[in-house]
This record gives structure tokens, C-alpha cells and sequence, in this order.
């Protein structure tokens, strides 16, 4: 059955914004192939910039497949939360991949200049591409039309807005260059706990809701697409 499932919600989620967001994640890494074709050194902080940026659209893409319309309109034996980590998985796997190949093709241009630390610019990634998808999710829980995957960018786009307000050692963006972390990057790992937690509280069971919900709310009683 879950064989099915994934086969049906294969084409079923909505693959537009993941192409979208495919051509933005090479977009990004411009400078990388420019310096890869050119035979130049890459600037390693604008390389781990698009590194982020590309981790950044990649989840916001991923969050589209969460709104599920099978929440309120049909019954099935499989439940919510098997369902929504499946449409997740679906988009949230191949863009993980995406941005690794993207993450070593820019460590073997960059060469001896790559001194960034892996694990903090790992752990930012992570950040960037989990945070629109922990905000979709919530988004579909409420609204389970398209419109609720809306919610991941539009908080990631708040989010980032909000941190370039903070500069200096209050920036949670400068990279640690020695053990000496600043209060706001240790807070990096804080937030993927929080960000990991929102995500499973979204994704859990919904609550009964009686039959004429969907009427009430004028939207048609038809299963659509899962």
C-alpha cells in the first residue's frame, strides 16, 4: 500500500515550484561555474552565500507538496502523518541530493580556498531549507488548499529580512572562524531542534471534523488530488 501511496503522490505533488526552484539553486551558483569554467578562484563567502540561498528555495519548494486535500474530504486507511512525511519525502529527497552535488562541486572549484567550516555551513543549510518547510507544514495543517504552501516562503522571506537587521557579533551569519562562537550562532543549532519539533506537531493527526466542515466552508466534498 505505502508502494502505492508514494506512486500516486508522485503525481500528485506539485513539481512546478521544485523545477522553479532548481533553476534558482544553479542560478545562485553562477560564480562557482563562471570560476570553474574560467579556471579562476571562486570567493568562498558568496560561494557558502549561494550555498544557503539554493538550500533556502530548494526547502521553500519542498513545502508545496505538504497541503493535502485528502485531510478533510475523504477517508483512507492511511493516516495523516504517514501521508504527509511521504509528500514530503517525495520533494524534500531528490532537493536534499540537488544541493549535496551542488555543496561538493562547489568544494572541488573552490579547492584550497574553501575555508569555510563544514559542519556550521551544514548546520545553516539545514536551517534554511527545513525552516519553509516547518512553516508549510503548519500552513497545510490550517489550509489544505495549494495556498497553505504559501506559508513556508512567506516566513523564511520574514525570517531572513528580520536577521539583516543584526550585524556584526549580534549576526547570526558571519561564520566561526575560531571555537569562539558569538551567543547568536550558537543559536543555529537551537533553532533546527525547533524547527524539527514544528515540523512533527504540524505533520500529526487532525482532529475529527464533522462532514458538512467542507460545506460550511464553501469547497466542494470531491477528493481531488491527494
Amino acid at each position: 500500500m505505502t508502494r502505492l501511496l508514494t506512486m500516486h503522490l508522485i503525481r500528485a505533488v506539485p513539481w512546478w515550484p521544485f523545477a522553479g526552484a532548481v533553476v534558482l539553486a544553479l542560478v545562485v551558483q553562477a560564480p562557482v561555474f563562471r570560476a570553474s569554467v574560467l579556471r579562476t578562484e571562486a570567493d568562498p563567502r558568496m560561494t557558502v552565500i549561494g550555498l544557503l540561498l539554493a538550500a533556502a528555495v530548494l526547502g521553500a519548494a519542498a513545502g508545496f507538496a505538504l497541503p493535502d486535500l485528502m485531510t478533510f474530504t475523504v477517508i483512507t486507511p492511511v493516516a495523516r502523518w504517514r501521508r504527509q512525511w511521504l509528500r514530503l519525502a517525495v520533494l524534500l529527497v531528490p532537493a536534499t541530493l540537488i544541493w549535496v552535488l551542488l555543496y561538493a562541486g562547489a568544494r572541488i572549484v573552490v579547492g584550497p580556498a574553501a575555508i569555510w567550516p563544514d559542519g556550521f555551513v551544514i548546520l545553516q543549510a539545514a536551517v534554511c531549507g527545513l525552516l519553509p518547510v516547518a512553516a508549510a507544514a503548519i500552513g497545510a495543517r490550517y489550509r489544505v488548499e495549494s495556498i497553505g504552501g504559501l506559508f513556508g516562503p512567506t516566513v523564511q522571506g520574514v525570517a531572513m529580512v528580520v536577521s539583516l537587521f543584526f550585524t556584526e557579533r549580534s549576526s547570526p551569519w558571519p561564520f566561526p572562524v575560531t571555537a569562539e562562537w558569538t551567543t547568536a550562532q550558537r543559536c543555529w543549532p537551537f533553532a533546527l531542534v525547533l524547527i524539527l519539533a514544528m515540523l512533527l506537531l504540524a505533520n500529526r493527526e487532525m482532529p475529527p471534523r464533522p462532514i458538512g466542515f467542507r460545506r460550511a466552508a464553501g469547497r466542494p466534498l470531491s477528493p481531488g488530488v491527494a
